[in-house]
């Protein structure tokens, strides 16, 4: 029986290295150029809170593998500090950043799972949100262009356990629903 786990063991641990040697590897960085923008409004007007860029543009190794329409990436985040957003007045940053908890979640994690290919402008991405101790979810449509990729997706507070705040005595309240818009440019 002993003998027996061991050999079922190596060749599981063999299974993951010739698996592990499927996935391609690829160098990336974010430029400067791009951005990412957390879009929200009120009863009384809109806001824009957009991501400082220089806070993610170091160079990462992506690892990819193609299956059949899909690129499976494993491992590719973006981990966005929540205090690395400007929503362009110190008052609505502090705002913002109680609303996302940042104290006790001090990042937001965005993590593309895989994605499909529609055309040669657009894929659909698959991606997984951590915010405030929850995870969801979504699939969104991605343009690309000349290794730049944009596109935006809806998602509600709600969802991950946030209540949209009220002000001025409840006279101004902050609807649930936030578009999160990235124009991202890469170099290889």
């Amino acid at each position: 029986m002993k003998r027996l786990l061991i050999i079922s063991g190596l060749l599981f641990y063999s299974l993951i290295l010739n698996a592990q040697k499927d996935f391609e590897k690829e160098n990336i960085t974010i430029l400067t150029d791009s951005e990412l923008i957390i879009a929200g409004k009120t009863n009384v007007n809109k806001f824009d809170c957009k991501f400082d860029i220089d806070l993610i543009n170091h160079e990462r190794i992506i690892k990819y593998i193609e299956d059949d329409g899909f690129i499976n990436f494993h491992n590719l985040q973006l981990n966005l500090l929540t205090k690395g957003f400007d929503c362009g007045h110190k008052r609505m940053n502090s705002d913002f950043q109680d609303l996302l908890m940042c104290e006790k979640y001090p990042e937001i994690v965005i993590e593309l799972d895989r994605i499909e290919f529609v055309s040669r402008e657009f894929v659909k991405a698959f991606i997984t949100v951590h915010l405030a101790g929850m995870t969801n979810s979504y699939n969104l449509p991605v343009q690309i262009s000349n290794d730049r990729f944009s596109g935006k997706f809806e998602m509600n507070i709600r969802d991950f356990g946030l209540e949209p705040p009220t002000k001025a005595l409840g006279l101004i309240e902050v609807d649930e629903e936030i578009e999160v818009q990235f124009n991202l440019k890469i170099s290889r």
